[in-house]
């Protein structure tokens, strides 16, 4: 409720700015980049970020392209779909700032060293993108977000090419993304097993500014180039100050017990799928039957998210999924079929196809830049070695050998 409330404010007060205090362009207008780290809320892991200006005149705004709504109708399954709209805000710095050091976040100011030409490019552009028609824009969490917009009002109103260094890295936004989730590994894994190959692929400088904390690095390091009486240059940041002092950062360490770790609660389910191969060998005991059903469900539903995430969702690097290799939705259908005995021979097929799917499956992953994730192979193991006991059995069952062939 407390969220809600605040957006109304945020909203309301921000069409108060806009249209009470026509932005006036003078000597003492600074236009810098707000830069918000990470806080310990899964919603706020990949840190924030805004364009502030402000003068001696009064005016000290912030222009806020996170702004959401979860009242938002089917706001979830939009999400899901990556359907989500998300809005412009503007409204007064102290607002902005009070919300981070309540959370504990630091919070970075990077004053730009633009032209007065070039800022009133900028205040132009950020005043016709905030018109009612213009604010609301479809969220995407790759390439279209809080932090590219920022980047993208800032290099359309230079007089140059804003160009970075060559000393930034490439990266993979798997790569990029993940390390954010290092003390969440349950949204580790999540993410890890939704992203398909195309999160693998290393990306340059432009493409790594959806991270609020890249995009800071991003333009520490840039400068502007233009050919105004002659090549010139000069860097894009004039000056860095801290504006909120957060929480000492201290090593990340992850917040879930190791008895509740993924890595932990494969490995006990990989021990027990073992003890029943070996103490109960008949494939059509209870204790078998249930656990397999379990097995199956799990891996037939993840793969069923994972197939509509392939299929049916916008959200980017989340096609060609190779996870779907071994986690088939039509496990969905095999757990079922486990509690009839007239399908086997489907089944014995089907797992053959199966085993030769998870095989490729491991194949694969040991010649792209991800491999399988640590946290899953015990989930994976398990699979593969109970797949195998029940093709052994039914090996027997159906096909007999007689003096007539089997």
């Amino acid at each position: 409720m407390r969220q809600r409330i605040i957006l109304l404010i945020f909203l309301l007060t921000g069409i108060y700015n806009l249209n009470s205090q026509n932005i006036n362009l003078g000597d003492s207008t600074v236009v810098s980049l707000i830069t918000c780290e990470p806080g310990d809320a899964l919603y706020a892991k990949f840190g924030h970020t805004a364009i502030r200006i402000h003068d001696t005149k009064g005016t000290d705004i912030v222009f806020n392209y996170g702004i959401f709504d979860f009242r938002t109708e089917h706001f979830y399954w939009k999400f899901m779909r990556g359907h989500t709209d998300y809005l412009l805000g503007v409204y007064p710095t102290e607002n902005f700032l009070q919300e981070y050091e309540e959370r504990g976040s630091t919070v970075w100011e990077q004053e730009l060293d633009l032209t007065q030409s070039e800022k009133k490019k900028l205040i132009e552009l950020l005043t016709i993108n905030y018109l009612p028609q213009n604010r609301m824009y479809r969220y995407n969490f790759v390439y279209d977000n809080c932090a590219t917009r920022p980047y993208e009002m800032i290099s359309k109103s230079l007089s140059g090419v804003l160009v970075g260094d060559n000393q930034v890295e490439e990266d993979s936004y798997r790569n990029m993304i993940t390390d954010y989730l290092s003390d969440v590994p349950w949204a580790d894994v999540g993410v890890n097993l939704l992203f398909g190959v195309d999160a693998d692929r290393n990306v340059g400088m432009q493409s790594s500014v959806f991270l609020p904390e890249r995009l800071k690095d991003v333009m520490q390091r840039s400068k502007i180039m233009s050919l105004n009486n002659g090549l010139q240059e000069r860097k894009i940041v004039k000056s860095v100050k801290m504006l909120v002092k957060g929480k000492p950062v201290t090593e990340t360490v992850s917040t879930t017990s190791w008895i509740f770790h993924p890595f932990t609660v494969s490995l006990i389910w990989l021990i027990i799928g073992i003890i029943l191969m070996i103490f109960k060998t008949n494939m059509d005991d209870i204790a078998n039957k249930i656990f397999d059903t379990i097995l199956y469900l799990i891996t037939g539903l993840a793969g069923l998210l994972i197939f509509f995430f392939m299929f049916f969702s916008e959200h980017p690097i989340t096609g060609n999924n190779l996870n779907i290799l071994w986690l088939n939705p039509m496990n969905i259908m095999l757990a079922l079929m486990l509690w009839k005995r007239s399908p086997r021979k489907f089944f014995f097929f089907y797992n053959v196809i199966y085993l030769l799917l998870i095989v490729l499956y491991v194949a694969i992953t040991l010649f792209i830049s991800h491999a399988t994730l640590t946290s899953i192979i015990p989930l994976l193991v398990l699979v593969f070695v109970r797949v195998i006991w029940r093709e052994e059995r039914l090996l027997h069952i159906l096909f007999i050998p007689t003096d007539k062939g089997l």
